[in-house]
């Protein structure tokens, strides 16, 4: 059996973003002397007059941003058109609307101005603002998942994304030692569960395909 296309799409632009953000974030970070894991934010790789300021932006938040929309784009027509379903997608769409906006608004050296420039503002005001949602839209879509006949680990697994979510976003804040880490964390749990939703997504449909003449 073949998987059908746009769930196999949904599966490879899930899987592709994820991706994208764990390299661009593990070799920027590995070229940046100095630079921590645990302490800095992402956007510090491609902050205003960095080294590696179009590699992060462009090669990072750019594509990790388009595919989470295209992702977006494809879940709308393939997955049932509830009204969870729906909302949920919204949330991840303006989330990855936050990556856009960091590939054309780098923040200022550092991260942590005390006079925020206007391209800093916008960069924080966006990608605040799904960060924001993130815990919300996970368990949006996760609930909406429980009433398909899919399976009962992708409820339990986006449960989990979604606290993780919430623990990563409550513990956010730009003087924490461990901020890095926090940021991480609820990265990982939103892309981490979008692959595993897009890849349970084309199982499922291959599952369940007619068999091929």
């Amino acid at each position: 059996m073949t998987v059908p296309v746009l769930p196999r799409m949904m599966a490879v632009t899930a899987v592709a973003a994820l991706a994208v953000m764990v390299v661009f974030v593990l070799v920027l970070g590995a070229l940046t002397p100095g630079y921590s894991h645990v302490s800095q934010f992402i956007s510090e790789l491609g902050a205003s007059g960095t080294r590696y300021e179009w590699q992060a932006r462009r090669l990072g938040f750019l594509p990790v941003g388009l595919l989470l929309l295209v992702f977006c784009g494809l879940a709308v027509a393939a997955l049932p058109r509830t009204t969870g379903v729906v909302l949920g997608l919204l949330g991840l769409a303006l989330y990855a609307v936050g990556y856009l906006a960091a590939s054309q608004f780098p923040c200022d050296p550092g991260c942590r101005p005390a006079a925020p420039s206007t391209s800093q503002a916008i960069h924080n005001a966006v990608g605040g603002l799904g960060y924001l949602l993130a815990p919300a839209f996970l368990l949006t879509l996760c609930e909406s998942v429980r009433r398909w006949p899919g399976p009962a680990w992708l409820v339990h697994s986006g449960r989990a994304a979604a606290g993780l979510a919430l623990l990563g976003l409550l513990t956010l804040s730009p003087s924490s030692p461990w901020v890095g880490l926090s940021q991480r964390l609820l990265e990982l749990a939103v892309l981490g569960w979008v692959a595993l939703l897009g890849m349970a997504v084309a199982r499922q449909s291959r599952l369940t395909a007619p068999p091929r003449p």
